[in-house]
């Protein structure tokens, strides 16, 4: 059975996704709108609940425009 990925945001971009793995200071993200997965450096992501909601709020209305 594999590991839940953690919800997160990549904070320069408010880009929602999930944390698929974390090596030697950087996080490897996949964004929710099913991008190509990113390293990004562990700075620039959250995990707080509420800053992935409202990332994903923002995404749902930019995405019924």
């Amino acid at each position: 059975m594999s590991d839940p990925k953690t919800p997160a945001v990549d904070t320069r971009s408010d880009t929602p996704g999930v944390i698929v793995t974390r090596h030697a200071g950087y996080v490897f993200f996949q964004p929710d709108w099913g991008g190509p997965e990113m390293q990004i450096a562990d700075h620039w992501i959250s995990t707080r609940p509420a800053v992935v909601r409202n990332a994903r709020a923002a995404q749902a209305a930019r995405q019924e425009r």
